[in-house]
């Protein structure tokens, strides 16, 4: 199936397999629509996937999907990016990885450069169920704009990195929710999908493959390798499928 999809402002066409739509993805959105509606108040998803694993257009068709069922809550779908420290903040602070003194800038993206108190404080107030605004990630200036998103619907779907790592500041943050979702996808897979990304912008083979090593991969080391459980883990394979891995009894119902 091809949907249609809005990401950061452009319209792209993203492909899911019809039995990933009608055995997983469907009854994910009827499953929390139905726990919204136990609770009475927002419920709050994060999911987690390592970078590349496609986790932002994943998380925007299920906010369609819930737009378009009959009977379902509206599902609101943002992303934690908001909360990358701004560069101003990343060029000034530095962090020891690997014996090494570096800058955050030169790891952007890697756990410790996000703002996670922040992050947390927000989750909390969104718990509240009014409405609230949260920072987005600019992809033309790569630096966050604050309070530029307003959160208003009464599930809000959170996709990011670093939930399930379980390490420093990020350890207990998926208290916060009521439910946590975690997608793993084959290393050989994820480094050609971001250096393509890299490539796609205007770098070298040499340069991309380099910058993976450096960053990219680190990042995708550490979601996959580091990763505490979740409520429903998926699993991504080769050809863009999904395998429902975990969870299963939770969707029964709905499916």
């Amino acid at each position: 199936m091809k949907v249609q999809i809005s990401v950061n402002g452009l319209s792209i066409e993203a492909s899911y397999r019809d039995e990933d739509i009608e055995g997983i993805f469907k009854p994910l959105v009827r499953h929390w629509s139905a726990e919204q509606r136990k609770l009475g108040g927002r419920y709050i998803v994060l999911m987690s996937a390592p970078p590349g694993s496609g986790k932002t257009t994943l998380s925007l068709c299920l906010s369609q999907l819930s737009h378009e069922m009959d009977g379902c809550v509206p599902i609101q779908a943002i992303g934690m990016d908001g909360y990358h420290y701004p560069n101003a903040y990343l060029d000034t602070h530095t962090y020891v990885e690997d014996g090494k003194t570096i800058t955050l800038r030169s790891r952007k993206g890697a756990f410790f450069t996000y703002d996670v108190a922040g992050l947390r404080a927000k989750l909390a107030d969104a718990r509240g169920g009014h409405p609230s605004k949260w920072p987005v990630y600019s992809r033309v200036s790569h630096d966050v704009i604050p309070d530029s998103l307003e959160v208003t619907d009464d599930i809000l779907l959170v996709e990011g990195n670093y939930f399930q790592i379980g390490e420093g500041e990020w350890a207990g943050i998926d208290e916060l929710a009521d439910e946590t979702v975690y997608i793993s996808a084959p290393m050989d897979m994820l480094r050609e999908r971001l250096v393509g990304r890299k490539l796609k912008g205007g770098s070298t083979r040499e340069e991309a493959e380099a910058w993976f090593e450096q960053s990219d991969g680190k990042n995708v080391r550490r979601v996959l390798e580091e990763h505490v459980p979740a409520d429903i883990e998926l699993a991504l394979g080769e050809d863009g499928g999904y395998t429902l891995t975990k969870g299963a009894e939770l969707l029964g119902e709905t499916r």
